[in-house]
C-alpha cells in the first residue's frame, strides 16, 4: 500500500504541473518557513537549537472537468546546529495528498490518496478513498476505506502498534436544515502483538447529532462504543441559547472512560494510567457584546475524575480600535484543584492565570505583544510563578509576502531563564493558467 501510495502521489505531482499549463487550472500555494533558535544549559554542556521547518501546501483548482481537484500538504525540518529532536538531522511528513472529484450534487464527491476522514465519531488519516453523496428523502451516505498511516515505531517494538488497514462509514438524516442525525463505525485490522506495551483493537460505532429548531438555539454532540471493551468510550455535547441579540449562552458536558477511549492507544498501558479512570467535564459560558469593539464573556468548568477534582473559573475583556485593526484583550482564571488531582505527582494543581494581548495589523506592518504569568498555590521545584513574554513584529513585502520574528522571555519551574526566538516567512498566492497573480 505504502508503494501505492508514493506512486499515486508522483503521478499526482505530474498532473498538477502539466494541469497548470492549461487554461482553466488555478493554482494556489501557501508556504510557511520558520527558522527557531534556542540555547539550553544542560549541566556542564550547551546546546545550539537552530531547527529551520518549511511548512507548503498545494491547491490545484479547475482540472481537466472542473470538478476534479488535486491537495497536497507536508512539512520538512533540518537542523542548523545541534539536533534539536531524536537523533535526525533532517525530518519531514507528507500530511494529506489526494484528488477529489465533486460530482454535480453538492453534497457528493470522491476523494484518493492520503486524507482526513471526518464523519461523525470518525477521526482518522489514512491512505485510500473516501467517499460521500446525498440520498433521496434528506438522507445522506459516506464510506472509506485504506491502510493505516504508521508512526514511527515504539521504543524497543517493531510497530508502532497500528493495524494495517481500517475502513468504516456514516449513514446520516437530515429534516430541512432542523436536525441531522448521523450513526457511524470504524473497524481496524486486529492490532499487532507488542512486547512491553498492551494495546487493544481500534473499533468503535457511535452517534451524532445536530439539533437547531429554533434560530437562538442548538445543540450538538457525540456518543461512542467501543465494540471491543462493550462499553461506552465518551459523550460529548454542547448546548448554544441566544436569548437576546449579542448575548451568547453555552452549556457543555463530556465524559471519557480511560479504558475504552484510549483502549487502541499502545502507550495507554505505559503511561500508568489507571484503567478504571473516568473523567467528566461539565461547563458553562457566556459572551455578551457590549458594543461592536467591545465583548464581555465569563465561564466556569468542572472536572472530575477518580483521583479528585477540580473548577476553573474566570473572565474575559476583548476590545478593538481602528476598524479592528488593533485588537487587545485581558483576562483572568483560577484553578482550584483537590489534593491529588496533578498526575504529574505535585502535591497541587491549583493556580492563578493572567494574561493580556495587544496586537496590530497595519498595511505594511504587523506586530503584537503577548504576556502570560501562572502562579502557583504551592511552589514546584521551588518555584511559586510561571512567567512569560512574546514580542512578535512583521512586515508585508508584498500582499502575498511577509517576513515576520517573535521573541520571546520566560522563567519557569523548569528554566530559571528561557530565550526563544523565531524568524518566519509567509507566502500565500494564487497563480492563473500564465502564471500570473490573482
Amino acid at each position: 500500500m505504502k508503494h501505492l501510495i508514493l506512486r499515486f502521489i508522483t503521478v499526482s505531482i505530474l498532473m498538477m504541473f502539466t494541469s497548470v499549463l492549461s487554461s482553466a487550472a488555478q493554482l494556489s500555494l501557501d508556504s510557511t518557513t520558520i527558522v527557531r533558535m534556542e540555547q539550553r544549559d544542560i549541566g556542564t554542556e550547551k546546546q545550539n537549537l537552530i531547527p529551520a521547518t518549511q511548512f507548503l501546501g498545494i491547491d490545484v483548482r479547475n482540472l481537466p472537468d472542473n470538478n476534479l481537484s488535486l491537495h497536497l500538504y507536508g512539512w520538512g525540518r533540518a537542523d542548523l546546529a545541534d539536533n534539536s529532536y531524536n537523533d535526525k538531522k533532517a525530518d519531514g511528513s507528507l500530511t494529506y495528498a489526494y484528488l477529489h472529484y465533486r460530482f454535480r450534487n453538492p453534497d457528493a464527491g470522491i476523494r484518493a490518496g492520503r486524507l482526513f476522514v471526518r464523519e461523525g465519531i470518525i477521526n482518522e488519516q489514512i491512505d485510500g478513498i473516501s467517499a460521500r453523496a446525498a440520498l433521496p428523502l434528506g438522507f445522506g451516505v459516506s464510506a472509506f476505506g485504506g491502510a493505516n498511516v504508521h508512526t514511527p515505531n515504539l521504543y524497543g517494538e517493531s510497530s508502532d502498534g497500528k493495524g494495517d488497514t481500517i475502513y468504516g462509514g456514516r449513514l446520516n438524516y437530515n429534516l430541512k436544515g432542523l436536525f441531522e442525525l448521523g450513526v457511524s463505525g470504524l473497524y481496524e485490522s486486529r492490532a499487532p502483538a507488542l512486547v512491553n506495551y498492551t494495546n487493544g483493537n481500534h473499533r468503535l460505532v457511535g452517534a451524532d447529532i445536530w439539533f437547531a429548531p429554533y434560530k437562538v438555539l442548538d445543540l450538538m454532540g457525540n456518543s461512542i462504543y467501543n465494540t471491543e471493551t462493550k462499553s461506552f468510550a465518551g459523550h460529548s455535547y454542547l448546548l448554544n441559547i441566544r436569548p437576546v441579540t449579542r448575548l451568547l449562552l453555552s452549556s457543555e458536558f463530556s465524559e471519557y472512560k480511560e479504558k475504552s477511549f484510549l483502549y487502541s492507544w499502545a502507550m495507554f498501558s505505559g503511561a500508568g494510567l489507571n484503567p478504571d479512570e473516568r473523567s467528566r467535564i461539565t461547563g458553562v459560558r457566556g459572551s455578551y457584546g457590549v458594543t461592536k469593539d467591545l465583548d464581555l464573556s465569563a465561564d466556569y468548568k468542572h472536572y472530575s475524575r477518580l483521583s479528585g477534582t477540580a473548577d476553573r473559573a474566570g473572565i474575559k475583556l476583548k476590545l478593538s480600535f481602528l476598524d479592528n485593526s488593533v485588537r487587545s484583550g485581558v483576562s483572568y482564571h483560577y484553578l482550584e484543584a483537590e489534593e491529588g488531582f496533578a498526575i504529574t505527582g505535585n502535591s497541587s494543581a491549583s493556580y492563578h492565570e493572567l494574561r493580556s494581548y495587544l496586537m496590530f495589523d497595519g498595511k505594511n506592518y504587523f506586530g503584537a505583544i503577548d504576556l502570560l504569568g501562572l502562579f502557583f498555590k504551592e511552589k514546584i521545584y521551588n518555584q511559586d510563578s510561571a512567567l512569560e513574554a512574546t514580542l512578535s513584529l512583521g512586515y508585508h513585502l508584498s500582499p502575498e509576502l511577509s517576513i515576520s520574528g517573535d521573541v520571546t522571555f520566560g522563567k519557569n519551574p523548569q528554566f530559571s531563564d528561557e530565550v526563544k526566538g523565531l524568524v518566519r516567512i509567509n507566502y500565500n498566492a494564487i497563480l492563473d493558467n500564465k502564471g500570473g497573480k490573482k
